[in-house]
């Protein structure tokens, strides 16, 4: 389950870690008010469950209750890889000296809470483990102890951090690890982490996923509807990702729709999501479910559906495809052009139902490369 900022900075707010002032807006009245009763100086953050919001345009710096009002207008008619975006919070913006980050993942390699810290802040994680994977320090966490002080100063001295950050930063990081080993965390992130021209040690944002096996143990988490794609896509049962490209995928093993994507971005495009079928790819309302999945992301102009049959017959998969575009016609939910590629056990018979359709959406390849070639080409890239 994931958190909104908002609702991450609650947890943060009862475990004693410093945030902004703020509050929550529904509408661009109440953000207006908002900033009135903030006394000004503040930052309006749009609340979605996808990442990339500033880079987006989601985050907005007005200068007076008016710009507040019309900024507010802009946010609440955006969407955000295909979030509409529903609640903003009105911080006080902060006066910032330094940026770092700080946080805390399950690491599956040590089967133990792993903490990263990394005296570049503001950058998403994952450009910086990639551009610079030494600037992040890591400190495994024994479950049985906790974080202890000493293992955080080690890496604060070898990022070059002043001793007078270092108490303030380690008493939000052991308060920060409370949290996430409390409420079953899966992730728990500040970026950044910020020190203010007062040498105040503030959360200036706040992201935090919970296991789903944990939920029952936590009343106290807000209970809602699932909104997002990806949790929209886990209610049916489908293993879904929200990326930033325009091209679909439906594939069935994670490793083929890896090797997919790696197709795609080999002929210069990119994909819109990772959207495994496992082993329900037989069926035709997981196949409509799937398609109806990527289809919610606007971002999307094409849809590759690569299927390898290793178990299940590619005739009996072909059926189920077949079944579902039938339906989605007459629905008229079908928006962009679809290039099917079957692969495996009775291949041939699967080609030939798809063949025989008369669905202008669908187009069929019989070797991978051709269909990516084809997919990128419909889809405008």
């Amino acid at each position: 389950m994931k958190l909104f900022e908002f609702e991450a900075k609650g947890f943060f707010r009862k475990a004693g870690i410093p945030v902004p002032e703020g509050v929550v807006a529904q509408t661009a009245e109440e953000a207006r008010k908002a900033y009135s009763d903030l006394g000004g100086n503040v930052v309006l953050k749009s609340q979605v469950l996808v990442g990339g919001r500033g880079k987006a345009g989601g985050i907005k710096f007005p200068k007076s209750e008016k710009e507040a009002y019309e900024m507010a207008g802009q946010l609440f008619h955006m969407q955000i890889k295909g979030v509409p975006v529903e609640k903003i919070l009105v911080e006080k913006a902060l006066d910032i000296k330094r940026e770092y980050y700080l946080g805390i993942i399950t690491d599956p390699d040590e089967g133990c809470p792993l903490l990263m810290f990394s005296a570049e802040g503001g950058m998403e994680i994952e450009d910086l483990a990639s551009q610079k994977p030494e600037a992040i320090k890591k400190v495994l966490i024994d479950p049985r102890y906790g974080l202890f002080g000493y293992q955080l100063q080690f890496e604060l001295q070898e990022a070059g951090l002043p001793k007078e950050l270092h108490n303030g930063i380690i008493n939000v990081a052991r308060r920060l690890y409370q949290t996430y080993w409390d409420m079953d965390g899966e992730l728990i992130e500040i970026n950044p982490l910020v020190v203010t021209n007062e040498g105040k040690v503030v959360a200036a944002d706040a992201k935090f996923n919970i296991d789903n096996s944990g939920l029952p143990r936590h009343p106290e988490l807000p209970k809602r509807p699932a909104k997002n794609i990806e949790e929209r896509a886990a209610e049916l049962g489908l293993s879904y990702v929200l990326l930033d490209g325009n091209i679909g995928i439906i594939s069935n093993g994670a490793g083929l729709t890896m090797a997919a994507m790696d197709f795609m971005r080999e002929y210069g495009s990119s994909p819109a999501n990772f959207l495994d079928l496992g082993g329900q790819a037989t069926q035709a309302v997981t196949i409509k479910n799937g398609i109806k999945i990527v289809l919610e992301n606007h971002n999307v102009t094409a849809l590759l559906i690569y299927i390898f049959a290793g178990g299940p017959r590619c005739d009996v998969i072909a059926s189920g495809i077949i079944e579902a575009l039938d339906e989605m016609e007459k629905e008229k939910s079908l928006r962009v052009p679809i290039v099917a590629t079957l692969h495996g056990r009775y291949n041939e018979e699967g080609m030939k139902i798809l063949s025989a359709s008369k669905s202008p959406y669908l187009h069929l390849e019989a070797e991978v490369e051709d269909a990516v070639h084809k997919v990128i080409e419909l889809g405008g890239q």
